[in-house]
């Protein structure tokens, strides 16, 4: 992604765009290759910050961790005050804070930025998400406004998002919303074949799906995957493919956040731990000798609103994440922008996004997105159709974790009265943790193993 970045730099911007790497070879052959960009390479550091224009800005695109902090230490020194260093990966958000925190004690302004596209969007217009120093904008726009993606409307898909660790917390939601769609499409991929389609059919469907405001860049990559044959055989390639799924760590820190910040994420959850039962091989082959087949005949247009609904709802979820973790960490995000950004050049891209952040625009302050019109109607709409595949899943033994844990969020979000209830009597009884009443304010205690009598804590 860095060589791309770099490529996509030397098209866009002025003047040469200089690039570092140990090994001198990888940067010769980057050169030679590319003739046509302005691009100079160097393998010694003095060499290449001696390079810079001041204000330099320094794009590090190295694996997330210790390789940060290295690359750090070793251009200190050579910076002077008000050089900018822009992180480009994946990096863990409390490694941001930590990074921004010690990069200012050098008079160093530090950017977290989250890149979303691959290495084709990063050539091509990525979706990037910055964090940090609020003063830093005016000295960097005009480099990653050029490179970003653009929307329907023309506008680059690149933003600062906030300050701190804003702009790698903000590529982590997306990073979970992103696991939450893909199992979202694998569930409703599995309910139109346990219906009896085929990988083309369910293609069809897919494609058919993917238009309006309902188009999305992983619905459109659903339907390609699932028309292409397998070169060996000539089947249908999904038909070849292990069931097994992994990732790298976001899907996670996203849950970890959720459980930290008191934000319910449960479709991004059931979506990342869907990939962690995936991969239990061994346990999944104790049960080989009891299968259970799959079978559930659907209305299509039931499957594609159970998607719809439950998609919004995890959207939503990371959305509500994001503004929490904002007000924790006092980084001033507003949603309308960050939605902005994700129109265009990410994976997580959809047609709906447009509304979405025309909503928070109009609405900074409401708390969902979908509690709004038009979405609360859409959702209202779709809700029947998520209950009923959910149920008939269940029952037709079909896996939809995720689409069951959106529906349930959403029954929790709409219900009058939660048992959640008898959980505060119940931990009041066993721990004394008191218990909140609907008539009074304040904490109260049950004296549960004398008189029970009821007192004020």
């Amino acid at each position: 992604m860095g060589a791309s970045l770099a490529r996509n730099l030397s098209r866009n911007v002025d003047g040469s765009v200089a690039m570092f790497d140990l090994d001198e070879s990888k940067i010769s052959a980057l050169v030679a290759a590319h003739p046509e960009a302005n691009l100079s390479g160097f393998s010694h550091l003095p060499d290449f910050v001696a390079a810079l224009a001041v204000p330099r800005v320094i794009l590090l695109m190295v694996p997330a961790g210790r390789p940060v902090d290295a690359v750090i230490e070793s251009l200190t020194p050579l910076l002077t005050d008000g050089d900018i260093i822009i992180d480009g990966g994946n990096t863990h958000y409390p490694d941001t804070e930590r990074r921004v925190a010690e990069c200012a004690q050098n008079n160093l302004r530090f950017i977290g930025m989250g890149v979303s596209g691959g290495e084709q969007g990063a050539l091509l217009g990525p979706a990037m998400m910055p964090g940090g120093d609020p003063t830093v904008w005016a000295d960097i726009a005009g480099l990653l406004e050029p490179i970003a993606a653009k929307a329907e409307d023309g506008q680059p898909c690149v933003t600062l998002v906030g300050s701190g660790a804003s702009g790698h917390f903000t590529k982590m939601v997306h990073n979970g919303i992103e696991y939450a769609d893909l199992q979202l499409i694998g569930e409703a991929y599995a309910l139109l074949r346990a219906g009896g389609r085929n990988a083309a059919e369910c293609s069809e469907v897919f494609a058919s799906w993917n238009t309006g405001e309902d188009r999305s860049y992983l619905l459109e990559s659903a339907a390609t995957v699932l028309a292409q044959s397998d070169p060996d055989t000539g089947g249908a390639l999904i038909d070849y493919v292990l069931d097994h799924a992994k990732g790298k760590g976001t899907g996670a820190w996203t849950v970890i956040a959720g459980a930290d910040e008191g934000v319910s994420v449960s479709v991004i959850a059931e979506s990342l731990f869907a990939r962690s039962i995936s991969s239990a091989t061994a346990e999944r082959q104790a049960w080989a000798g009891d299968p259970v087949s799959a079978s559930a005949d659907l209305p299509v247009d039931a499957v594609r609103d159970a998607y719809m609904a439950a998609r919004l709802i995890a959207y939503q979820q990371g959305l509500a994440l994001l503004a929490t973790a904002s007000e924790t960490f006092g980084w001033n995000v507003a949603l309308a922008p960050v939605v902005r950004i994700w129109r265009a050049g990410c994976i997580i891209r959809a047609g709906f996004l447009d509304a979405v952040s025309r909503v928070y625009a109009e609405n900074p302050e409401c708390v969902s997105f979908l509690s709004m019109e038009p979405f609360r109607g859409q959702l209202l709409e779709r809700l029947p159709s998520l209950r009923q595949v959910a149920a008939e899943a269940i029952l037709g033994n079909v896996p939809t974790p995720a689409l069951a844990a959106a529906v349930n969020h959403q029954t929790m979000l709409m219900s009058g009265a939660l048992p959640t209830a008898l959980v505060q009597l119940l931990r009041d009884f066993f721990g004394s943790h008191t218990y909140e009443r609907t008539d009074q304010e304040g904490n109260f205690h049950i004296i549960w193993e004398a008189d029970r009598s009821q007192h004020r804590r």
